[in-house]
């Protein structure tokens, strides 16, 4: 971000902030928010692109220890106090009737060197963000605190020669105090049209001060420039314009939502998808390599029927052989038997059981693990498209493994039932997972159920964006809301449904506690739900 937007920023932070005390300080890696009454933050963010603005939501609402100490502080001037892009809150904090305390609070929003400092009252920093690596300049915690070197001058100062726009967008940059890149593009445009570089600059300037509005440019749908007033070489770029309080704050804000906070949102997403694919693709390879309870059946009455054709003819084994064939009378096939030569007959026949009665356990195992494999598959599948569809960064964070949880254990905390239609039905089986689904792993547009006035599940009906529910889906969803419920066993069950955007938790409430509005009411039968789900197998399998 360049000096003239940014100090534009800090007049409106000397409207809002000076003179008021800070509540609560905040910090995050490289995001800051400091607290003044109960809606109004300073954020401040320290890596590219920087931002810096002030609003009525934090940017962070981690508590940092090492900033404590202004807390309590009063606000007592906010500057630019160099000609570059470093911001100095001056703070006062009473120790006493007739003392206090003063600090600095730097702010260097200097794009990849961007970083902040707490001086003391001498200047020396007590506090910074990050170690610089500076040749010109030592920045340790007690050194005193120097600003960024400058090697620019002011305008007024500096003597261009004969040059063409192109040569004047550079040389500005490099040369002329206050001016980005973008602002030299702007002045160059401007001399173009009035061909004299002293107008042009002239020009640019009173634009930028007498602006009360600002203007967010949008490159290939993305934003990418914030300026003090419309460019002319920007013309080509849609924009959006902010006005009325504190507008220059705002533009910043969006632009930081937009870029920073969608970044890290589709980094978090990237990171859960990488994770929920190679765990779908681990399910789907044991699945796949898993014996059905009917091929292993298949493989133990075979060797049942050996066994038993062994038992009758146990007589005629001899001890040493690999293999002994036999009649089976009731086929009048004659069948090998294979033999372990080191053992006797009578062991051959007791392995042969043994092996039989493994592979029975085996088929009964395999049933389960089967059932728990494609329950696992479909949450996973679930858990993917919700990713793709969320766009909250604390929504999404709730599905990152959490200390000691592998990552397999995610689809762990849900259970899930498949509908005749193929739509998904998500169930809560205790208060944290009804808050868990209805308030963070589900979208607005899909619907919440519960059974009218008794303790129950949260059922959420999974949806499309646009998609629509049949009334046999809600039906057989309310339902089970009912089956779910203390009311299971009493009849007719008034359910009622909304939609999820209208759920609301109330602060202070219990896990799972819930209000919500614009219900519906149906009266269903819990057998609905048993019928449809639990007795019949979805499709397909």
């Amino acid at each position: 971000m360049d000096y003239l937007y940014i100090e534009k920023v800090v007049k409106e932070a000397k409207d809002s902030i000076e003179k008021e005390r800070i509540k609560e300080v905040f910090l995050k890696e490289e995001k800051l928010s400091i607290k003044f009454g109960e809606r109004l933050f300073l954020n401040a963010y320290f890596k590219n692109p920087n931002a810096f603005f002030i609003s009525s939501q934090p940017i962070t609402e981690s508590k940092f220890p090492y900033l404590s100490q202004i807390k309590g502080a009063y606000v007592k001037e906010v500057i630019l106090p160099y000609p570059d892009r470093v911001v100095e809150l001056t703070l006062v904090k009473p120790v006493s009737p007739v003392e206090f305390e003063k600090f600095y609070l730097i702010l260097e929003l200097t794009g990849k060197n961007a970083n902040l400092f707490l001086l003391d009252s001498e200047r020396k920093i007590k506090f910074l963000l990050r170690s610089a690596k500076s040749s010109v300049r030592e920045l340790s915690i007690n050194s005193p605190y120097t600003p960024p070197p400058m090697e620019k001058r002011e305008f007024s100062t500096l003597k261009f020669g004969k040059v063409s726009p192109q040569g004047i967008e550079k040389e500005l940059y490099k040369h002329a105090l206050k001016i980005s890149p973008l602002n030299a593009k702007e002045i160059a445009y401007l001399f173009k049209e009035l061909k004299n570089l002293n107008k042009a600059f002239h020009s640019f300037m009173e634009k930028h001060e007498q602006s009360k509005r600002a203007y967010l440019y949008y490159k290939n749908g993305e934003p990418k420039f914030l300026t003090t007033f419309p460019y002319s070489s920007l013309r080509e770029f849609p924009f959006k314009e902010f006005k009325g309080k504190l507008p220059f704050s705002s533009a910043w804000e969006e632009f930081f939502k937009e870029k920073v906070v969608k970044e890290e949102i589709q980094k978090l997403k990237n990171q859960i998808l990488t994770n929920l694919n190679k765990r779908l693709k681990t399910l789907l390879k044991e699945k796949e390599e898993l014996e059905r309870k009917e091929e292993i059946e298949k493989k133990a009455k075979e060797l049942r029927r050996i066994g038993e054709l062994l038992k009758v003819n146990l007589s005629l084994v001899k001890a040493g052989k690999e293999e002994i064939e036999l009649l089976d009378y009731e086929t009048g096939e004659k069948v090998k038997v294979p033999l372990k030569p080191n053992l006797s007959p009578q062991k051959n026949l007791e392995n042969i059981f043994k092996e039989y009665k493994k592979l029975k356990r085996k088929a009964q195992i395999s049933e389960k693990r089967l059932k728990e494999l494609e329950e696992e598959i479909l949450i996973t599948q679930l858990l993917t498209d919700f990713v793709r569809e969320c766009e909250e960064v604390e929504r999404i964070k709730e599905l990152l493994p959490k200390k000691r949880e592998k990552k397999r254990e995610i689809s762990k905390r849900l259970t899930v039932f498949t509908l005749p239609s193929g739509k998904k039905l998500l169930v809560g089986r205790n208060a944290q997972e009804n808050e868990t689904i209805s308030l963070k792993l589900s979208n607005p547009w899909e619907i919440w159920f519960h059974a009218k006035g008794v303790p129950g599940s949260h059922v959420v009906l999974k949806l499309r964006k646009g998609e629509k529910a049949t009334e046999e889906d809600l039906l057989i969803a309310a339902s089970a809301a009912a089956h779910f419920s203390k009311a299971k066993n009493s009849g007719k069950v008034p359910v009622d449904y909304t939609l999820i955007k209208n759920l609301k938790k109330p602060p202070g409430t219990p896990k799972g506690f819930i209000t919500y509005k614009g219900e519906k009411t149906l009266w269903v039968k819990p057998e609905v739900f048993e019928e449809k789900v639990l007795k019949t197998p979805p499709k397909g399998q």
